[in-house]
């Protein structure tokens, strides 16, 4: 009797699995998800799936503020994502999010649109009109959690939304927004070190001068023990690495703190170890004990 039991609850147990990993897709639409993209799972059960597997707590019910992480910052980004929200919970703010029903903000697409050379004006105006209704979707998400403000874990959706919702760009803000906060409430220290610090242009995607940079600049270069040494940010990262590189080289600079997602991932990726790239989530860990 134990057996069958067990046999029935494992049954149920499975279908329960099957049900979710469907994710209210026909068995046909669940075949032509394996053909188009050799997954069979979406891509938002997978963020979900990893969202869990790297240990980011379980979403609240309501809280102040909501958290979209982006399409690309899961995926490209682990350790980054998981330093940022331990930050987020030692920083004491209080977040909800739902990685299972937000969607992309469209700025690839839309980014494509305004730096491609003959793409007609009524086609930029629906990539636009499109990406604007998607913004709009999280952001319901968010007003449906109680949340007051909006919270982006991907700088580029956070520029772009301010851009598209000026009259609410302060209710929209990038995650580092949100730490800054509460960092300038605290005297922060850290073992003396030295590091060069590279900005970014901020010229490869339209928006990005909608983020305050100089104030991640300015909460980095007040934490005691931390010497910031400025490098050329003219350069740009995708374009021209080396040349980032070979500045910090002869300045005698054996690290780079980078505050722009891109410029720490195309930066890492150009120096092979040969110059330690670190983010802003990576020194703050260790300014706070964490």
């Amino acid at each position: 009797m134990k057996l069958k039991e067990r046999n029935i609850s494992f049954t149920e147990d499975f279908q329960q699995v099957i049900a979710y990993l469907a994710a209210d897709r026909s068995r046909e639409e669940q075949l032509k998800c394996v053909r188009e993209t050799g997954n069979h799972a979406p891509a938002w059960l997978l963020k979900a799936g990893l969202l869990r597997a790297i240990g980011i707590p379980e979403p609240k019910e309501k809280a102040e503020d909501f958290l979209t992480f982006g399409c690309y910052v899961p995926f490209m980004s682990i350790s980054k994502l998981r330093d940022t929200m331990k930050l987020m919970d030692l920083l004491g703010i209080d977040y909800t999010y739902s990685a299972e029903k937000e969607i992309c903000c469209g700025a690839p697409p839309l980014e494509d649109s305004i730096i491609s050379i003959g793409v007609p004006e009524e086609e930029k105006q629906k990539v636009k009109a499109a990406c604007r209704d998607f913004m709009q979707y999280n952001w319901d998400l968010g007003k449906q959690a109680g949340a007051k403000n909006m919270i982006y874990a991907c700088q580029v959706c956070a520029a772009l939304v301010r851009n598209t919702f000026p009259e609410d760009a302060d209710r929209h803000r990038w995650v580092y927004d949100v730490m800054m906060d509460k960092l300038e409430e605290k005297t922060l220290e850290i073992t003396p070190t030295v590091m060069g610090y590279f900005e970014g242009c901020h010229r490869y995607f339209p928006y990005m001068g909608n983020l305050d940079w100089p104030r991640y600049r300015k909460v980095m270069g007040s934490i005691k023990g931390l010497t910031l040494v400025d490098l050329d940010n003219h350069n740009c990262c995708k374009q021209h690495p080396e040349r980032i590189l070979e500045e910090a080289e002869k300045k005698n600079l054996d690290s780079i703190l980078v505050p722009c997602g891109d410029g720490h991932y195309f930066l890492k990726k150009a120096s092979r170890g040969k110059v330690e790239v670190k983010n802003l989530p990576e020194i703050l860990m260790q300014v706070l004990g964490a």
